[in-house]
């Protein structure tokens, strides 16, 4: 995926024993799914929806031969075996599966947003932490990027390209049989398409995050402390919660860091940041 090396990167957090030793060992947790605030998040059940994008085919397939369904069918045959209990999964099981199993680490485009600070600082009483290009380089990271926000799950309309596109190369009726190499090539896409859906697809409700993620094996995670470019407090944020944030950003390794404080935008409901001295 894209990223802008001049982005900067928000977790918004509460004062609490957890942030201080997020800025004291160097950690962030990455969360299971089963763990986040959106019960939705990476929980789409993935094999619903191929069997809704096969029913549709089923219904509306006018080839006498059953082309298309024959296709869509082909799409979820390949069967995977568990190393743990031998039960055979198909692939779309296989990658809900996986999917569920990774770690999570949630982050925003914006430390602007009053809901963002509401929600997840403790009520504009917490702190978020502004983070550069570097944090993609967290120990253990897999993969990154925007989440995109959409009125529903996209699994269905892309299960049916899948569909049209494996049909390109895929045409035993007419003696057109695909190489290993095209087949290795078709499927890794597949995977891709799927796991790109499942991983970084939320609702729009949820647009107002801004949400840019990274994905891992779950729990701890350390990052460089050259990664954490700027602390802000909240509007609210408390002078005993901000003599602890100044006594964490004395070491050394924090020297860079740029301490300010949110403040609300004259005219707006937006919050800006100001540089404390």
């Amino acid at each position: 995926m894209d990223v802008e090396e001049t982005a900067t990167y928000y977790k918004y957090r509460s004062c609490s024993q957890r942030t201080w030793e997020i800025l004291c060992n160097r950690e962030l947790y990455f969360s299971l799914p089963k763990d986040l605030n959106d019960p939705l998040d990476v929980s789409v059940d993935v094999t619903a929806e191929y069997e809704r994008a096969k029913n549709h085919i089923y219904k509306t397939d006018k080839h006498p031969e059953g082309r298309k369904s024959f296709l869509i069918t082909v799409l979820d045959s390949i069967r995977k075996v568990t190393r743990d209990t031998g039960e055979e999964l198909s692939l779309s099981q296989a990658l809900y599966r996986f999917m569920q199993g990774r770690g999570i680490l949630s982050l925003s485009k914006t430390s602007r947003d009053a809901l963002l600070w509401s929600h997840y600082a403790d009520g504009h009483r917490g702190i978020c932490l502004g983070f550069n290009a570097e944090i993609l380089k967290i120990d253990g990271a897999s993969g990154s990027g925007d989440i995109q926000y959409l009125p529903s799950p996209p699994y269905m309309e892309k299960f049916l390209e899948l569909t049209e596109e494996f049909g390109e190369f895929c045409r035993p009726w007419d003696g057109v049989n695909f190489s290993d190499e095209q087949g290795t090539s078709f499927y890794n896409r597949q995977v891709d398409a799927i796991l790109q859906i499942g991983l970084y697809t939320k609702s729009e409700s949820w647009k107002y995050e801004k949400e840019f993620r990274i994905t891992s094996e779950p729990g701890n995670h350390a990052f460089s402390p050259s990664a954490l470019v700027e602390v802000i407090l909240g509007a609210k944020t408390s002078e005993a919660d901000e003599k602890k944030i100044k006594d964490f950003l004395s070491a050394d390794h924090y020297s860079h860091v740029r301490l300010k404080r949110a403040f609300n935008i004259p005219g707006t409901f937006s919050f800006g940041s100001r540089l404390l001295v």
